[in-house]
């Protein structure tokens, strides 16, 4: 089984506080990837969530602060029903949530990336995965960063040191 795994393309981080025209760009992207594992995989969105005492917040001030616009999936990529919503409180979509119990359940063996920022929580999510043992791939196309260069430097990391399979989503 396999898993996309959508990381933080919630208001703040696409058309919000720290939203880009990269970001926004990668949303119909996205959607194709959402219809090409309807059948045939589990959708799991992994989205910032936080609360005042969350130690990120004294890096970045305040985002995605839980119960705000902010914190919300960007309504073009919205969850279905049969989806997995994780609210998560750091970089890395495994910490401290129910993710790998989730992918477990579901017999998943390969997980596919996309989302911003690629230069910090799609590689933390990604090594999160490489850690527990996951197959990654990384929809490249379907992510950006927080800059091209550190988009670029991110995704060469990710396949030098995770072994990470880069690839677009048309080859879904």
């Amino acid at each position: 089984m396999k898993a996309l795994l959508i990381v933080d393309m919630i208001h703040d981080f696409v058309d919000g506080k720290y939203g880009s025209e990269e970001a926004k760009s990668i949303v119909p992207r996205i959607k194709d990837a959402i219809e090409k594992f309807r059948d045939g995989g589990i959708i799991v969105y992994l989205c910032d969530s936080h609360s005042k005492e969350d130690p990120e917040l004294q890096l970045w001030g305040e985002h995605a602060m839980e119960g705000t616009w902010g914190a919300e999936i960007v309504e073009e990529i919205a969850p279905s029903k049969e989806d997995f919503v994780i609210k998560k409180r750091t970089y890395d979509g495994f910490l401290f949530t129910p993710l790998e119990n989730i992918l477990r359940d579901n017999n998943v063996k390969d997980v596919y990336i996309c989302g911003v920022a690629t230069d910090i929580c799609v590689k933390h999510t990604a090594f999160g995965a490489f850690a527990r043992g996951f197959k990654v791939h990384i929809l490249q196309d379907c992510c950006a960063g927080t800059s091209k260069d550190e988009h670029i430097r991110a995704l060469e990391y990710m396949k030098k040191i995770y072994g990470a399979e880069l690839m677009e989503c048309d080859e879904l």
